[in-house]
This record gives structure tokens, C-alpha cells and sequence, in this order.
């Protein structure tokens, strides 16, 4: 698969990257699997190559191609000493910028030592045939001397126009991420001539390696400018290009940018245009047709650069290819490449990606070999859990997790130390009659062992780190269809073995199940603590429960689970550090192909409310996750709250999502939140700042202990006041 999986980088690049994209209607998925069959089937490099081209020439830009990488050519040295930097050929002044210099100093007097000739030149013929990449550096420096000397009229050069992404676009259902894909334009630059410039001709002799600046650009929408290029004319100079290679000393040559001409001017066609290997001398056929058209007396004629695209940009979610329950191969394929592009170009967290060069080639190995819908399906739950994010969400037709949690089951089970325990009961009758407490572990699910299942069901789903990806499969352990029920074997705590029988539900579903609104967020603990349940607590009554708290000394809120958007209200009620940001927003930003990142801070909510006074205690583990953990960052960034408990699933930031064919979606992180000192949190978790895990023992003798923890430490606070305070000499 190592050809497709080539095709695949180059596909994505243009997918991406290419401005057609953005203004034709080019049916880029139909270009890929029409080139699949064949790049698989290529048994060299250079039938892998032509393959590749063949699918680059469905966008008709002569730029963007497939070549043979060649080693620079080592330089040149020549036994003479250059000519001058200009000289005259009867009537025309011709100015020889190909040469190289020691140092700018060395540039600076020989530019300057140009005004005088340019000052009564009315023709003027400019060699900027480069011999290397060393010359063509020089000339465009050069160039940038000339900017008011040569232009004997006001001249605008092309705006150039390339693709940006915020981010990556939602595909499907909504977002507070703002992501966005837009077309960019930078505004041309405008060269106007010193006063008293003599109205003159101009000849540029160019050839591949000429830098195309944007002075000659601009002076090329003048009539009275003629260009002669010496080979086929190479825009690649004049715009912004990725390289992508491919085998056999091949690379694939997508453009990242293009240029807009003014009305009226021809672009980039050259007036005259002879062979590469022609006599480049003053005797050579480039040379000699630029005097012809300096002396020629009249203007070029006028013509209108040619527009590909009179059509605004648009943009719009890809394909998903709805009616292909079971895609065909290449299609298959399409899924596993599309997917790839999108994380290697839009993931916020490059780490969470790991050695993602060798993902392509084994997954599309895996698509090829899917022979039903439900290998297809499996094979993108295993490729989204090759991503470390928490975030990862695999949704069918719209359903999250269809094919593996159709229905749960009434209770709730949770690692506790490497063992898959009760933790819970939403439903205590149900489990009641089935003989379920809390602290009984599954033994087995359906027959099948618990390692097992577990082990099959950690392959197929995401998260940033391995606490965290066992919290997952402990929430979907005893899933599967609806209205089947789930046969359980548990050991009790008293070491002997059960077997218990459950209903299964959509309603049992950890993603579906509503909060115990018949229990109260809040209670009063003794020694003038207050608990509150993050997990139950709504916005609308924050201020409700910090009137019933008030006179407590201190607070532990519990967010081991998932919150109810309490914290905007909350933060602001608990910032007695008068803090003004709650976190670092970081995303990437893809523009004309190159990414790199963004970071802006994010306010804290504010309120003219008064502040809750006490102390705060977070309880925290691998639970707390995206909506929670940024609760966590509020909460902490407000009150200074120390965090209780063991790392949060290092899921936080906004969501976006890629659709594939077979009406698959796949839910991402598509931006990260770090904490205001910029340490991180996606893939790594908030780090607590009293470690504590629950225990066996204690689960089933009925302990908190991560809640006892907390209070033990508001009581050893509360032990050292008096201490400080004499250290203090307070009487």
C-alpha cells in the first residue's frame, strides 16, 4: 500500500492547499479513486509518477506536476572576471545582473554606480538569466535597488490569493470553535518612478531560475515591457509551491498560491520564448529578439491575462457518500485518506498523532481487505483510535457509536485499581433484583472474559492517555444491542462468584443518561465545609447554592464527571485572585499550506456579584474531561482551587468533525486549551495537586476516600493557621 498511501499525501496536499480548489468545480474524490486502482497496480517508480501527474493534470495547471528531483548543480567558477554590471548595445542600455557578490556591501556601489546611465536611458534590456540559485538570490536584491530608477511609469504588480483554515470547518452539526476556511488575498504592491525618469522601453531575458519579483511583475502590465524568456517560463518564482516526494527520486509540485493580474495586463506569457539550450550570448537568439522589440518603435499590444475563475470561492462539507453503507475500494480508501490529511494538516496536538506516516499504508491495507460494512466500520473506530485525543468520536449516520454501544446497561462501572468494579447504580431496583451491588466486579460480559473485552474495545476507541482510554471502555463494557439483555459473572466482596442478568437500554447510555436531578447539587459537611456536585449543578443555580453556602469556610466542588455549564457563572462568583484569563486557546492555522499556530488568551467571565470568600478544593480524575476540565482551568485560574484526585483525560478545547464515505463521522479536538502560564493539558490531563486514587477496599466499605482526602486537607490547613500565625508574632 506504500503507492496508494503516496498518492494519498500528494492528493491531500492539493485537497488542502491548491486555490482551484477554492473557485472550480473540480471533483478532486473522483480524481482519487480513478488513480488508486492504477497507482496500486504501478510496479516502478516512474509508473507510480505518471500515474501521479495523470491526477494532477485534472486541475490544468502546468505548475503543479510530477518531476525528478536533481541534486543542485555544484558552482560554477569561471577563470574570468565579470563584465560589468551594465553596458551599452548602441541605443540600449543593457543592465547583467547575473552574478554573485561577496556581501551586500559589494552590491550597494555597483547599484548605486547605475543611476547616471539610467537617467538618460531610453531603452534598457535586463538580463536576469540566473546560472544558480546563488545569482537569482543577488538579482532579486538587485531588483529591489531598481524600484524607483527603473519604472518610468506608475506600474501595480499582481495580488497574490492562497487558502487559509482556522482550523478545520465542521462538516456536520454545530461548534462554538468559529472554524473557518477562507480565501486570502495580499494586496499588490504599487511601484511609482523617481521624477524626472525618461520614458523608456524595457526587455527582461528570463529563464527558469529568474527570480520573477514582483518590480518585473509589475512592469510586465506596461506595454512598453517585453519579456524574452529563454526555456518555457517557470512560475514557481513568483508563487508560493509545496514539495511532496515520492519514490524512485520523484516529487510532486502542488502550487499554494496564485497571481491575480490587473485588467488589461497579459500575465505571464512571454512575448518571445526560445530554446533552453540556446546561445545565451548577445549573438543568441534571446538577446537579439529583445533589441528587435526595444527598436521596434511600438508598444505590445494589449491583451487581457487569462481568468480561471470569475466564480466567488465556496467551501462545504466533503462528500459522505451516504448511499455506500459498504463503499467500494477505492472509496474505502478515499475514507482512510481523507481522515489522515485532515489530522496530519488540522490536529491541535502534533504528539497525539505519533508515527502518523506509517498509519496510511497499514489502514489502507486494512480498507482494501474490509469485506462487509461492519470490517469497514471497525477499520475507522481502529484508525480514529490511533489519534491520543479524547475527543475522538465515532458517529454512524448521525448515531455516536452505533456498532459498538447501541444500548447500555442500569449501572455504572468504573478501574479501580486495574479491576472493573460497580461504582454506581442510576437504577438501584434493576440492579437490586439482579443481585448487584456496588463494589462487585465483572468477571466476565456475554461469555466473554473481561480482559478481553476490554482489551477488543481499547482498540477501537480514543483517548489521550491509558487512564483515560480505560475510563472509555469501562463506560461502554457491558454496551451492545438493544433490548438484548447482558449476562454478567461478578465476584463479590465476599470473594464468591455471581452470575446476574440486566436490560439494556439507549437510555442506559453514559453519552445519554440525564443527571440525578432528584438530588440536590449541594450539602453542607461538618466543620464548615460545603460539597458540591459539579456533575448535578446548573448555571441557574450558582447563585442559589453560594447563598446556602455562604457561611462556610470552604468548598469542595466534585467534578468527576461530566458538568452542566455551571462554570461560567461560577468562576466569576469564585475569582478572588481578580484573574482576567481562564486559559491559552491554541489552534492551527493552515495558510497556503504551511501550518503553523495560533494562541490567544481567553477572558474569564467577570460579574459585579460579590466573591465567595473560602477555600476550594476540585476533586478531579480521569473522568473530568473537555467541558469539565476547562471547569477545572476556570475554577483554579479564579480561586487558586488546588485539584484533588488523579489527572483529568487531557481532552479540552472545542470540537470539530471529518465525515467519510459510508455516512461516518468522526468527532476531533480542534483546538486545544492551555492553562494561562502555558503548560499543557490536551494528551496529558490537569496534574493533581494532592494524588489520590480510590481503592478496592475502600469502594466497597463504602468510602470516598478522594472526597476524605480533601477534607483532610482542609483540616491540616486549619491545623497550621494558628502556627503561621504565631510565626507571624501575631498575640
Amino acid at each position: 500500500m506504500s503507492n496508494a498511501a503516496a498518492l494519498g499525501r500528494v492528493w491531500g496536499t492539493v485537497k488542502y492547499v491548491h486555490p482551484a480548489l477554492a473557485f472550480r468545480d473540480v471533483d478532486w474524490d473522483a480524481a482519487l479513486v480513478e488513480a488508486l486502482p492504477r497507482a496500486t497496480a504501478a510496479k516502478t517508480p516512474e509508473a507510480l509518477a505518471e500515474t501521479v501527474g495523470a491526477m494532477l493534470r485534472r486541475l490544468d495547471d502546468p505548475l503543479t506536476r510530477v518531476e525528478r528531483e536533481t541534486p543542485p548543480a555544484a558552482p560554477q567558477q569561471s577563470s574570468q572576471a565579470p563584465g560589468p554590471i551594465s553596458r551599452w548595445s548602441g541605443d540600449v542600455l543593457v543592465l547583467d545582473l547575473d552574478r554573485r557578490y561577496a556581501n551586500f556591501n559589494e552590491l550597494f556601489p555597483a547599484m548605486t554606480a547605475l543611476a547616471p546611465e539610467l537617467a538618460k536611458a531610453r531603452r534598457v534590456l535586463v538580463d536576469l538569466r540566473a546560472s544558480g540559485p546563488d545569482e537569482a538570490t543577488w538579482m532579486e536584491l538587485a531588483l529591489g535597488f531598481l524600484e524607483r530608477s527603473l519604472p518610468s511609469e506608475k506600474v501595480t504588480a499582481p495580488s497574490e490569493r492562497f487558502r487559509v483554515y482556522s482550523g478545520f470547518p465542521v462538516q456536520l452539526g454545530p461548534t462554538s470553535g468559529g472554524y473557518s476556511a477562507s480565501v486570502e488575498t495580499r494586496l499588490a504592491r504599487t511601484f511609482t518612478p523617481a521624477p524626472g525618469t525618461p520614458k523608456r522601453s524595457i526587455a527582461f531575458l528570463v529563464n527558469v531560475r529568474t527570480p520573477l519579483s514582483p518590480l518585473l511583475l509589475a512592469l510586465r502590465g506596461s506595454p512598453r515591457t517585453f519579456l524574452v524568456s529563454q526555456g518555457a517560463l517557470d512560475e514557481s518564482s513568483a508563487v508560493q509551491v509545496r514539495q511532496v516526494p515520492l519514490p524512485g527520486g520523484h516529487r510532486a509540485v502542488v502550487r499554494a498560491s496564485e497571481l491575480t493580474f490587473p485588467p488589461g495586463a497579459p500575465g505571464l506569457r512571454a512575448d518571445v520564448t526560445v530554446p533552453a539550450d540556446a546561445d545565451a550570448q548577445d549573438t543568441g537568439p534571446a538577446f537579439q529578439a529583445a533589441l528587435r522589440l526595444l527598436r521596434s518603435g511600438a508598444p505590445r499590444a494589449s491583451t487581457r491575462a487569462a481568468t480561471r475563475d470569475a466564480a466567488l470561492p465556496t467551501g462545504g462539507p466533503d462528500d459522505a457518500y451516504e448511499s455506500m453503507p459498504f463503499p467500494a475500494e477505492p472509496y474505502r480508501q478515499l475514507a482512510v485518506i481523507r481522515f489522515w490529511n485532515v489530522m496530519r494538516f488540522f490536529h491541535p496536538d502534533p504528539k497525539a498523532l505519533g508515527a502518523w506516516d506509517a498509519v496510511l499504508p497499514t489502514f489502507l491495507a486494512r480498507a482494501r481487505a474490509a469485506t462487509d460494512a461492519t470490517a469497514y466500520t471497525r477499520v475507522l473506530y481502529a484508525l480514529a483510535a490511533k489519534v491520543d485525543d479524547g475527543h475522538i468520536f465515532v458517529a454512524e449516520g448521525g448515531v455516536p457509536l452505533r456498532s459498538l454501544a447501541e444500548a447500555g446497561a442500569p449501572v455504572v462501572l468504573h478501574a479501580v485499581e486495574g479491576r472493573f468494579l460497580v461504582t454506581e447504580l442510576p437504577v438501584p431496583e434493576a440492579a437490586r433484583a439482579a443481585g448487584i451491588s456496588v463494589g462487585d466486579e465483572v468477571m466476565s460480559v456475554d461469555g466473554e472474559a473481561v480482559a478481553t473485552r476490554a482489551e477488543r474495545l481499547g482498540a477501537l476507541l480514543g483517548a489521550s492517555h491509558a487512564a483515560a482510554r480505560t475510563e472509555r471502555v469501562a463506560s461502554l463494557l457491558l454496551a451492545g444491542a438493544e433490548g438484548r439483555p447482558v449476562e454478567l459473572l461478578l465476584q463479590g466482596a465476599d470473594g464468591r462468584m455471581k452470575e446476574a442478568r440486566l436490560p439494556r437500554s439507549r437510555d442506559f447510555l453514559p453519552f445519554l443518561r440525564p443527571p440525578r436531578v432528584h438530588d440536590s447539587p449541594w450539602r453542607k459537611l461538618e466543620d464548615g465545609l460545603g460539597y458540591v456536585d459539579l456533575r448535578l449543578l446548573r448555571a441557574e443555580r450558582v447563585d442559589s447554592m453560594l447563598e446556602a453556602l455562604k457561611d462556610t469556610r470552604g468548598l469542595v466542588l466534585d467534578l468527576r464527571g461530566y458538568p452542566q455549564g455551571s462554570a461560567w457563572a461560577l468562576a466569576p462568583r469564585l475569582n478572588t485572585r481578580r484573574a482576567t484569563t481562564s486559559a491559552l486557546i491554541a489552534r492551527p492555522l493552515l495558510s497556503a499550506g504551511e501550518v503553523r499556530e495560533v494562541r490567544r488568551p481567553e477572558p474569564l467571565p467577570t460579574t459585579d456579584k460579590p466573591p465567595y470568600p473560602g477555600r476550594v478544593v476540585v476533586l478531579v480524575d480521569e473522568r473530568t474531561m473537555s467541558q469539565g476540565e476547562y471547569t477545572a482551568m476556570m475554577i483554579q485560574a479564579a480561586s487558586g482551587a488546588r485539584l484533588v484526585g488523579s489527572p483529568t483525560a487531557g481532552a479540552v478545547g472545542d470540537t470539530t468533525n471529518v465525515c467519510l464515505p459510508g455516512a461516518i463521522c468522526v468527532l476531533f479536538t480542534g483546538q486545544r486549551l492551555e492553562l494561562p502560564d502555558g503548560r499543557a493539558v490536551q494528551g496529558l490531563g490537569l496534574r493533581p495537586d494532592v494524588a489520590v486514587r480510590p481503592t478496592v477496599r475502600g469502594l466497597r466499605a463504602g468510602r470516598d476516600e478522594v472526597l476524605e482526602r480533601a477534607l483532610e486537607l482542609f483540616r491540616d490547613e486549619s491545623a497550621s493557621l494558628p502556627r503561621r500565625a504565631r510565626a507571624a508574632g501575631a498575640p
